[in-house]
């Protein structure tokens, strides 16, 4: 039996059907996948709580309510499109597939294929692949911030997956990244783990606010994922002529940064909006799919390494135990302190 993970109001169901088939009449471009892994991103969290624009685009056959979901690992189990054959290991291409999920028929425009070189990733590497380490990429090597050997950036929600993941690219570029972390009661093993991967620097809010540790080096370049008062605490840290982008809105989406003409007059500081989604469409189908298979290569050689998950086992979870977990990835995003990232084991 399949199974799937069904939107209830702003938690979820875990739902049994029967595992679908590509009938004969399917369209030519259908791909039957079977997903291994899926990670429990903020975005979603954000979904369950209608506070993110793009939703689900799937519905539960049980429910025939939403199924959440934005990212993930799935291996083809049969196929009418000449893209993709039984065995390939996908990711998606198009946000709001419903990954939370252990089956599904979907349009083989909506992935992306990993190369067969690196099919003995792991999956729980791979589910991190789309929206943590790619994106990571992507906002090191953004041309309209180009960054060289030896820059400063600096960097928000130090411990998120994302930036976990700058880290460690980062310092393969000379790229010196400060991160900065939620305030907690004891920062230091904290900032004593981010620095083992890479960073330059690590301070919490507080630090930054009250101008401490900051690097005498000019800071070129603020990467925000929070907005709000963190976001204005970055573009202060600027130098002049600097650039901010706006990755993420973890202060969620009625956030406000004030501006004043310091900001855009005196110091020139610039403005950017990132979305990850608009550079892949830049990119194209045969660019993307090599960065993807350059990311996974270094997940295979040990180059780059996941964080600390929390892995859910839907084989062996007993009944409530899914939902209990999906409950407690919701309570600990709510915490001061950042969290471990919860992930699905599907199958």
């Amino acid at each position: 039996m399949a199974q799937s993970l069904a939107q209830t109001g702003t938690t979820c169901q875990l739902t049994t059907h029967p595992i679908p088939s590509l009938p004969a009449e399917s369209p030519p471009d259908s791909v039957l996948v079977r997903f291994l892994a899926s990670p429990v991103n903020r975005v979603d969290l954000m979904v369950l709580n209608n506070q993110y624009p793009l939703k689900p685009k799937y519905t539960s056959p049980t429910t025939n309510t939403p199924i959440p979901g934005f990212d993930g690992i799935a291996l083809v189990e049969s196929s009418t499109s000449p893209l993709f054959s039984p065995g390939d290991l996908t990711l998606p291409r198009d946000l709001g597939l419903g990954t939370w999920r252990t089956h599904a028929i979907l349009p083989a425009s909506s992935l992306l294929k990993l190369p067969p070189s690196v099919s003995t990733i792991s999956p729980i590497d791979a589910s991190l692949i789309r929206s943590g380490a790619l994106i990571a990429h992507l906002l090191l090597t953004n041309p309209s911030t180009p960054l060289k050997a030896g820059d400063h950036i600096i960097i928000s929600a130090g411990t998120s997956t994302v930036s976990q993941f700058l880290i460690q690219l980062a310092k393969h570029r000379g790229i010196k990244p400060i991160l900065v972390i939620r305030d907690r009661p004891n920062p230091e093993p904290v900032k004593a783990e981010l620095l083992a991967l890479g960073a330059e620097a690590v301070l919490t809010e507080s630090e930054v606010e009250a101008g401490l540790l900051l690097p005498k080096q000019p800071i070129i370049l603020a990467l925000d994922s929070v907005f709000g008062k963190i976001g204005e605490l970055l573009a202060a840290s600027l130098a002049p002529g600097g650039k901010f982008v706006l990755v993420g809105l973890l202060a969620g989406p009625k956030a406000s940064m004030q501006l004043t003409t310091q900001h855009l007059f005196n110091r020139q500081l610039s403005f950017l909006p990132f979305r990850g989604s608009e550079h892949l469409k830049r990119m194209g189908d045969e660019q993307t799919e090599s960065l993807i298979g350059e990311i996974a290569r270094m997940f295979v050689d040990g180059t780059l390494k996941r964080p600390r998950v929390k892995v859910v086992d839907w084989t062996t979870a007993g009944e409530g135990e899914v939902e209990k977990a999906l409950k407690e990835a919701v309570e600990l995003a709510k915490g001061e302190a950042g969290h471990v990232k919860t992930v699905w084991k599907l199958t």
